[in-house]
């Protein structure tokens, strides 16, 4: 019988940690988590639970659960993972899958590839330690609720990485307090009533009835409180509907409001020619392979004007990036701000290690943000460059996962300049129809400085019609030509960082001027990332006079709609830091299951208190004399059973009267050696008892009580008012 409860509370434990573990489905890319996960904290529960049921002492069961948790960890995670071949690369992975993976799962975008072994294998670290501390304690008798503290936390621990929303969410909060309820349930089987001597071997039957029947009973009532939880919390009338997202307070997410647009300032910073920054390249690459750093990259375009509606987030050192087949260099560079103007900062390449403080990073455009309200002075940057071939380039495909980059914004009659202008591409290969579009437009249009700028499609046709216009006319040409023919273009604004001497060699600049200010087309392909291009002539012609556009956007100035960096829609980012944010649904379930987890034993309690007082009144107010005596015997009976006293059916007052001398003192059972004849003269007697016995009967009955709370600590006469075992005797 005593391996039988073990086992029932063994599967309602782990039922619990199988529904902890499913939080990290929201966390964790695929199927991958499962095994590390799930299958972790099973395994380690398991083995704690036998290791329990060994003569080694606690420190030698730790030893052995540590041990075996490196090893879990290291075939789970580490190996199918990572590539090491010394025992430091090995210490290395251990320490990133430990130490360093709390961190990297706060950076990593979700929903994370379990091919990243630091996040993961933090996580199976985790669910690891909560199976064996929830396996160690279900070898323990004592302590209810001990065992229900892991696994809840296992599960609290996956929200600051990804909050579950939405119906889903309901659904594992539910589970989540239903089996810890029922693990509350069935560690409630009183273990001391099972024993092995002939003697206890009703008992034995009585404590499996009474899990037998709490588990038909009480687990479909526990499955009702888990789903009635969270439907109240989301009836709660606080707040409005949008879920809360633990995420916004790991990583508070915004949305740049305040910029000028980036793109047609270009002309006043050109001519300004004020010094921007100064830029150290440890190991400068060669120029042809790095000669830009990029601020900020646009990618909706409405017909007027460019905009971005990047969200950026703070950010850890280290950036995931995105693996090549392609051959790619490493360059350090390490920027001094000049000009703290610019809300972006300048970056080459794909980041993939970052030293500076208060930068924000968006993983979607690779761009970051200076949230250091001016006060950044410097920063360093470790970056891959990939370099392809041109042979490499002509054989990639474009890659078309995110359609915003082929998306025109407006529908461009077919007409107009722009469609004209597609029909100058041509080429065997995507590569050389970009080449082809760019060369006709280096050769085709001429660049003069003095050009009015200006994005509209209206000013875009006069400069396809007139033959020439200012840079951001040819770099917009470029990318809606582009877009036409479903290619994914954005436009990139940044700086040139490399000047042509006279002898025409191509050097590094030192400190970079706002005369290096510029912009760019990009193109993405598959496994290499952005391309730029050059559609703008190196020397500019002849100074022309050209009209206004009626739709042109003066230089420095807001455009007219659209949400542009200048001036973005409100987004739910900016009620981040109001105090006033009202309570969302999600996080009232979890604030209302949590304290229903809290204040549901307490209610229990309660609830036992006032069935006992009910009951014992009932039964002090019967009206049959017989009743009431044999009701005040149960009641005593009741009180014994409190004590911890075993009765037995088979057992006779006397036997009862003695047992309870012996285990209790004199003292405590003189009232009920006291009531024992009335008992038993109204069991075997030929006349009944009448009322005036039935009253002796219930005065001695409350002696009784008082004589046993004499002898008794304030805590044991708490623990016996709320012991629910009288409750569940039969009457």
């Amino acid at each position: 019988m005593k391996q039988q409860i073990l086992l029932g509370q063994a599967s309602a434990a782990g039922l619990l940690l199988v529904v902890s573990s499913l939080f990290y489905g929201r966390v964790f890319d695929g199927p991958g988590w499962v095994i590390p996960i799930m299958a972790g904290s099973l395994v380690a529960g398991l083995l704690a639970v036998l290791l329990t049921q060994t003569s080694l002492n606690g420190f030698m069961r730790t030893v052995i659960l540590a041990i075996l948790g490196l090893l879990f960890l290291g075939l789970t995670v580490l190996l199918p993972g990572t590539n090491f071949g010394t025992s430091a690369e090995l210490f290395d992975a251990l320490v990133g899958s430990t130490i360093d993976g709390w961190r990297n799962a706060l950076a990593a975008t979700l929903p994370i590839e379990t091919s990243a072994p630091e996040p993961i294998g933090f996580a199976t670290t985790l669910a690891w330690l909560a199976g064996a501390v929830t396996g160690n304690y279900l070898g323990r008798p004592e302590g209810t609720a001990g065992v229900l503290v892991p696994g809840l936390l296992l599960a609290a621990l996956s929200l600051p990485l990804a909050a579950p929303t939405g119906v889903a969410s309901y659904v594992l909060i539910a589970g989540l307090v239903a089996a810890a309820l029922l693990v509350s349930l069935v560690r409630a089987i009183p273990q001391s009533r099972v024993g092995q001597s002939s003697s206890e071997r009703v008992t034995e039957f009585v404590s499996e009835r009474l899990l037998s029947e709490r588990l038909i009973a009480g687990a479909p009532v526990l499955v009702a409180l888990g789903l009635i939880v969270p439907l109240i919390a989301a009836v709660v009338p606080f707040g409005n509907d949008e879920p809360f997202d633990p995420r916004q307070l790991r990583r508070a997410e915004e949305v740049t409001s305040t910029a000028t647009n980036p793109l047609a300032e270009m002309k006043a910073q050109r001519e300004a020619a004020v010094p921007a920054f100064m830029l150290d390249l440890p190991a400068a690459p060669a120029a042809e392979f790095f000669d830009r750093v990029t601020l900020v990259a646009l990618e909706n375009y409405d017909g007027v004007t460019w905009s971005t509606d990047s969200t950026y987030s703070a950010t850890s050192q280290d950036i995931a990036t995105i693996e090549t087949p392609f051959q790619s260099i490493e360059v350090r560079q390490n920027f001094e701000l000049l000009d703290a103007e610019s809300p972006w900062l300048p970056t080459g390449g794909s980041v993939t290690n970052l030293q500076g403080d208060d930068i924000w990073f968006d993983e979607v455009s690779g761009t970051f943000l200076d949230r250091s309200q001016g006060e950044l002075s410097n920063y360093s940057v470790l970056s891959t460059v990939v370099a392809p071939s041109s042979a490499e380039l002509a054989a990639a495909n474009v890659d078309l996962s995110d359609l915003r980059y082929t998306d025109t914004g407006i529908d461009i009659p077919g007409d107009s300049p722009i469609t004209t202008l597609t029909t100058q591409i041509d080429g065997a290969n995507t590569y050389e129809q970009l080449l082809s579009l760019e060369a006709f437009l280096r050769e085709e249009r001429t660049l003069v400085n003095e050009a009015s700028s200006g994005t509209a499609l209206g000013r875009i046709n006069e400069f396809l019609i007139e033959d020439e216009g200012y840079r951001d006319q040819f770099v917009t040409a470029f990318a809606l030509a582009a877009r036409q023919q479903g290619i994914p273009t954005r436009i990139a604004v940044g700086y040139r960082i490399t000047q042509v001497n006279e002898d025409s060699t191509e050097v590094f600049l030192d400190t970079v001027t706002t005369e290096q200010y510029d912009a760019w087309p990009e193109v993405r392909f598959e496994g290499i990332g952005w391309v730029p291009f050059d559609p703008v002539p190196a020397v500019s012609g002849e100074a022309g006079a050209t009209d206004d556009n009626a739709t042109q956007i003066p230089e420095g100035q807001p455009a007219p709609s659209g949400p542009t960096p200048q001036e973005s829609d409100p987004t739910e980012d900016d009620n981040l830091d109001d105090p006033d944010t009202a309570v969302s649904p999600t996080i009232r379930v979890l604030i209302v299951s949590g304290t229903f987890l809290l204040v549901f034993p307490i209610l229990l309690m309660i609830l036992i208190v006032l069935a006992k007082l009910i009951r014992r009144r009932h039964r002090q107010n019967l009206i049959d004399p017989t009743d009431r005596v044999l009701a005040g015997w149960q009641e005593s009976k009741d009180r014994l059973l409190e004590a911890g006293i075993e009765i037995r059916p088979d057992m006779t007052v006397k036997e009862i009267v003695s047992t309870s001398r012996r285990e209790l003192g004199v003292h405590a059972s003189a009232s009920l050696s006291a009531l024992a004849p009335y008992v038993t003269t109204t069991i075997y007697a030929d006349r009944e008892p009448d009322a005036s016995a039935a009253d002796n009967v219930w005065r001695e009955v409350d002696s009784f009580d008082r004589q046993l709370g004499e002898t008794r600590s304030f805590g044991q006469n708490v623990k016996a008012r709320v012991d629910p075992r009288p409750l569940l005797e039969k009457i």
